[in-house]
Order: C-alpha cells, then structure tokens, then sequence
C-alpha cells in the first residue's frame, strides 16, 4: 500500500484565480486498512473543503460537493487498485 495520500482540492469547485497552487493536505496510509485511509482522506477533505468554501453563497452545498469530489478523484488518483476501487 502507499505510504502517503496527498489531497488536492479539485479546480472544478474550488478555482481560485489568486492561488497558485492548490491546497493539500499529506495522510500517512502506513499501517491503515481501505476503510481508514478512506475515513482520513474524507476527514481532510472536509478540512480543506470548509476552508475553501468559506464566504461561499451556499457554503453547505459547495462544502458536501467539494468533499464528495475530492474524495473520489483522490482515492482514484491512488496507485493502490483497493483505493481506485474504493473511489467508484
């Protein structure tokens, strides 16, 4: 299993034209079972999410839809097949 996930922030929901580089957040994955990591990378998600969407017009909606988003395309980023599986 890979050792570290690293959580980007999709451009779709977040874009930010005054940022150069998206936000992330590293997740240690040594040791953790499919269901851990994937716990921890919703867990940062939402982190990350509720940062980004502060101030927003609907920020529950675009917080849920910037999780939900994040989350799958980095599990499916993941170069272990159980995470890209866990993603669908």
């Amino acid at each position: 299993m890979i050792r570290l996930v690293t959580l980007a922030a999709a451009a779709a929901c977040i874009a930010l034209p005054a940022m150069a580089q998206s936000p992330s957040i590293r997740i240690s994955t040594a040791g953790k079972s499919v269901e851990q990591v994937k716990a921890a990378v919703h867990k940062a998600a939402w982190r990350l999410c509720a940062r980004e969407t502060e101030g927003a017009s609907f920020p529950i909606d675009e917080q849920r839809a910037c999780v939900t988003d994040t989350t799958r395309t980095t599990l499916a980023q993941s170069s272990d097949p159980a995470l890209r599986l866990a993603s669908r």
